[in-house]
């Protein structure tokens, strides 16, 4: 008896010390009259504002790439703090597009939704000047846009 005692004290005392040791070592103390740069969050860029359609790869039959080039339509999509959108075409004869957007997180994804349509994922480039419509979630397409300076 007094061996498993003793043998649980011992594991204790040794859980215990690994405990200790598992703490995060202490950052040192700033010198006197030494400043030290606080760490600051990089604040999410906005998705809000102009954009110009880069390319769209689609889906199913129509598999490929389509351009500004290759559709001879220039398309510029304008997203506003009022979360409405405004998208305009410079082919002959195309109605713009307008109503309400919809962000919101499905599946810890960011999510936009144009008007009643499929929710598409979004993303946005690290220094903010691409915008990435997903519709690949739902064997769709998938359109890229530069912002507008």
């Amino acid at each position: 008896m007094r061996k498993y005692i003793a043998t649980i004290v011992l594991l204790a005392t040794f859980l215990n010390f690994q405990t200790v040791q598992a703490r995060p070592p202490r950052m040192p103390k700033p010198k006197k009259n030494e400043w030290i740069e606080p760490v600051r969050k990089v604040a999410p860029q906005s998705i809000y504002g102009n954009w110009i359609w880069l390319n769209t790869d689609c889906c199913g039959s129509r598999h490929g790439v389509t351009t500004p080039e290759s559709t001879n339509d220039n398309i510029v999509l304008e997203l506003n703090a009022s979360n409405t959108f405004l998208e305009s075409h410079t082919k002959k004869n195309s109605l713009p597009r307008s109503g309400t957007i919809i962000l919101f997180k499905e599946n810890l994804q960011e999510v936009m939704q144009f008007n009643d349509e499929r929710p598409a994922r979004y993303f946005l480039s690290d220094n903010g000047d691409t915008l990435t419509l997903s519709w690949k979630h739902l064997e769709l397409q998938t359109e890229k846009y530069l912002r507008k300076k």
